[in-house]
């Protein structure tokens, strides 16, 4: 991971999402899970995804999931063009989705094993990255 990670999280820090950042720059994966029915849900949900609660906490999650769909966007270079990185949506080991960069070059396939690392762009936030077990 280097320059060539860009922010595509779409989660904004705000009071309401520190705790995910601060857990992010410590290399920990938190989600929201319901204190009602005890599911889980993506970090930019603001309420729960089952049953529409508002009580969510800010729990650790295990970091590891399944590619469910990725691209790689290109960058014109000249004449030709290159990858530039790799977007995916992970379904984590808890349910929810979550949307994490990798490098150019990455292989994926749906249904593929990841594990969720973080990476700072340009010394900001830590956001999530792909990182393929060996």
């Amino acid at each position: 991971m280097g320059r060539e990670l860009m922010s595509l999280l779409q989660l904004q820090r705000d009071t309401w999402s520190a705790p995910f950042f601060d857990a992010a720059a410590r290399g920990e994966l938190v989600i929201l899970r319901c204190r009602d029915c005890h599911e889980w849900s993506a970090p930019q949900a603001r309420r729960c995804t089952y049953c529409s609660s508002d009580r969510v906490a800010w729990a650790g999650a295990a970091g590891r999931g399944e590619i469910v769909s990725w691209t790689t966007p290109h960058l014109r270079d000249g004449e030709s063009t290159k990858p530039a990185y790799v977007v995916a949506m992970v379904q984590l080991d808890e349910g929810p989705w979550i949307y994490a960069q990798g490098s150019a070059g990455l292989e994926l396939c749906v249904g593929q094993m990841v594990t969720i690392e973080f990476a700072s762009i340009d010394g900001g936030e830590s956001l999530p990255v792909i990182a393929v077990p060996r």
